[in-house]
């Protein structure tokens, strides 16, 4: 008792039949979900004056352009998008791209980020759309 007392969202008594420990851990993924913002789930699409995203058909077109992302990448810039304005930790953007497996190597990230904006920023080094909050993680920027 005292665990669920200092904040754990579960416990299991030994022993444990591995069915019940799976169907436990899925619930307990399921509530760690990274909800969407209410703005994602109307928009599927984004589009200013620079640049136009169609989720559902997986196109981005830059001044006119269209531009090829990875597979990787696709996700990477959907996620960030669909979540517009909110920052989402290194952590978060690793276990929703690549997998829980690699929540520690936020090298990852830095590498796809620089990736993105190469592609997607008119000034990558002054980049407009993909925000980075020092220490923490990364945002996408609409235009105003």
């Amino acid at each position: 008792m005292r665990g669920l007392d200092y904040g754990a969202d579960d416990y299991l008594i030994k022993p444990v039949g591995s069915r019940e420990l799976v169907a436990r851990v899925r619930a307990i993924l399921r509530r760690a979900e990274l909800p969407p913002s209410p703005e994602a789930k109307k928009e599927l699409t984004y589009s200013d004056a620079l640049l136009t995203v169609n989720i559902a058909g997986r196109k981005v077109i830059v001044n006119g352009e269209r531009v090829r992302l990875t597979p990787t990448e696709f996700k990477l810039f959907a996620l960030l998008l669909g979540n517009a304005g909110r920052v989402l930790t290194h952590q978060q953007l690793l276990e929703k791209v690549w997998g829980w497996e690699y929540v520690d190597d936020i090298a990852h990230v830095r590498i796809y980020i620089w990736h993105l904006r190469q592609k997607i920023e008119p000034n990558p080094a002054h980049p407009r759309y993909i925000i980075a909050e020092p220490g923490v993680g990364y945002y996408f920027q609409k235009a105003t």
